[in-house]
């Protein structure tokens, strides 16, 4: 039941923040602090719930399976944060440059990568091939996200389409 509950909870976070995006995209919901708060709220509990899924029957003892998992995971955690640090202030304003340095010099999305990784390597470290079943529902809103963005990037700076010549996702 826990389980269930869990799913839940982080597919509706998960896809609240889909549905903001695409809202956002249409013009159909304004950029405002508030709107971002409430983003990262979801994605927080989305985050929290999805791992608890993941971990909900971790075993004492690590396989080789599941220390791929820690590995996809910490790289995963890596890319995320590593990016996010790069882009915070950018994300918030709306202002600055193309950022085009650090991880952002080989991965477009490196935030997202980092997010699909994360929801590979959870559920194979926490041994959850049930949750690990479902990822593809929530990589699916991931490049959903992924595509409204570079859009946006395109329309914003002319020097994205010879960037994304030369980068990979």
């Amino acid at each position: 039941m826990i389980y269930y509950v869990a799913f839940t909870v982080s597919f509706l976070c998960f896809l609240y923040h889909t549905l903001v995006h695409i809202l956002e995209h249409f013009k159909r919901v304004p950029e405002s602090k508030k709107i971002y708060a409430t983003i990262g709220i979801s994605m927080f509990f989305g985050w929290l719930f999805y791992f608890l899924m993941s971990f909900l029957n971790l075993q004492a003892s690590l396989s080789y399976i599941n220390f791929a998992g820690l590995i996809i995971l910490i790289v995963g955690f890596y890319l995320f944060f590593a990016s996010h640090k790069k882009v915070h202030k950018r994300m918030h304003t709306g202002e600055g440059k193309l950022i085009t340095d650090g991880v952002y010099r080989h991965i477009r999305h490196p935030m997202y990568v980092g997010e699909i990784l994360m929801l590979i390597g959870a559920p194979i470290l926490g041994s959850s091939w049930l949750t690990l079943t479902l990822s593809p529902l929530f990589i699916v809103q991931i490049l959903v996200w992924a595509c409204l963005e570079e859009k946006e990037m395109l329309k914003e700076f002319p020097e994205y389409a010879e960037y994304k010549k030369r980068t990979w996702f």
